[in-house]
């Protein structure tokens, strides 16, 4: 199952590489925010630490709405969803690799995009860990928009259907790990926060699992 998953990932991955369209918006737009929420920063003393983990957490909102969707469209559109459901593999296989596909794509930019974080805002380097909240917390985004995404595939408007029911089921872990981040900037640790920390990992799990069922189910109705 593993093996299917990474080849359906590793397709999708050599599709954006040759098109790169996709990836190299992301970057560019992530860092026009990182830029403009700098100057705003520099009109507002001592507001540096706050702005930064908004910024973190506004540029993995956007990452997901504009990447989610459009991996399972993209399938769609190219008339290859009907050739995924007739291929000899479980649809959790396919769930699998598109969320695979699409974690490593979030991961990627935010990975890219945070060093300019830190530059940008005048951060130190020690400022790092404020990435671990964000990066936990693409696991059960990744997941939960999948599936939502899914369910909107076949309606009219399905992007915006799929980023407004999405974005609910994204606020609890978006306002703990917010706040967890801001904590963090201001210099507390992770061990400070592991309250938080479960929590997200207990989000990613719940969400994770119901997802994969989900997609199951759903798919073969």
């Amino acid at each position: 199952m593993i093996r299917q998953a990474l080849a359906l990932a590793y397709k999708d991955i050599q599709i954006e590489a040759g098109k790169k369209k996709l990836f190299t918006s992301l970057v560019f737009l992530s860092f026009t925010l990182i830029f403009l929420a700098s100057l705003v920063s520099a009109k507002v003393p001592g507001s540096k630490p706050e702005m930064a983990a908004l910024t973190l957490w506004l540029i993995l909102v956007y990452l997901l709405f504009q990447t989610l969707n459009r991996s399972l469209a993209m399938e769609d559109e190219a008339g290859c969803w009907d050739a995924l459901f007739l291929c000899p593999v479980s649809p959790r296989v396919i769930f699998l690799g598109k969320f695979m596909y699409n974690l490593l794509l979030v991961i990627s930019v935010e990975l890219i995009t945070f060093p300019f974080i830190i530059l940008f805002f005048n951060l130190p380097m020690a400022m790092i860990q404020i990435l671990v909240p964000a990066l936990l917390a693409s696991v059960g985004f990744v997941a939960i928009g999948l599936l939502v995404s899914l369910f909107s595939l076949k309606s009219q408007g399905r992007e915006l259907l799929a980023n407004v029911v999405s974005l609910p089921l994204f606020l609890p872990a978006l306002f703990i790990g917010l706040s967890m981040t801001v904590d963090i900037a201001k210099g507390m640790s992770l061990p400070d926060v592991w309250r938080q920390v479960l929590f997200l990992f207990l989000y990613d799990v719940f969400f994770l699992a119901v997802s994969y069922l989900g997609f199951d189910t759903n798919y073969m109705d």
